[in-house]
């Protein structure tokens, strides 16, 4: 279901992703798993699977062209909540960067509703479409989206254009933007 990632400099992580994920099985799709694997080390992230089946926990991987990899990750500990920001010195998906800036805080009850109902509304538990294509950084910004809750592991991935005509995650997306306490470069794309 996952295999290692060589990250180039000897070294190597799991695949955070399970096969066929995030697109049509293959090379293609392990070299883009593992890419992105790379960059949540860097930014200092767990996998989310397996995780126990009491936890609840969402994230979301902003990888731009050109800029830095954004994670934002949400534990949910029945009314309150924790969010941890994280963003690398890297650009795009290239090499992994060095951690550039880190942030946590507490989320109260009022935010923590109104993320569950963020994602709620995003239909996030629904069965995936499984991808017909492989998407690329190249034609704008990726963001991925994953979730694990009751033993259960669901990720969702956008291309820029996608997202645009996806309300209700591009809200989620940018909610947890917003949330996480960090200095973002540039516009939100």
């Amino acid at each position: 279901m996952f295999e290692d990632c060589d990250l180039g400099d000897g070294s190597s992580v799991p695949s955070d992703f399970p096969k066929g994920s995030l697109g049509p099985p293959g090379g293609a799709e392990h070299a883009l798993a593992c890419g992105l694997s790379g960059q949540l080390n860097a930014l200092g992230e767990p996998s989310l699977f397996p995780l126990p089946h009491a936890a609840e926990v969402y994230r979301l991987l902003w990888i731009r062209p050109g800029a830095h990899p954004v994670s934002v990750r949400f534990e949910r500990q029945g009314e309150s909540g924790q969010l941890r920001g994280a963003q690398t010195n890297g650009k795009g998906l290239d090499t992994p960067g060095d951690l550039l800036e880190e942030s946590t805080a507490l989320a109260p009850p009022s935010q923590v509703r109104d993320l569950v109902t963020q994602i709620d509304a995003a239909s996030f538990w629904s069965p995936p479409t499984r991808p017909a294509s492989l998407p690329t950084v190249a034609s704008g910004s990726l963001w991925i989206f994953e979730g694990a809750r009751a033993g259960e592991y669901r990720v969702r991935v956008f291309q820029r254009d996608t997202l645009a005509r996806d309300p209700a995650f591009s809200a989620l997306g940018r909610t947890l933007l917003g949330a996480s306490g960090l200095h973002l470069q540039g516009g939100v794309y």
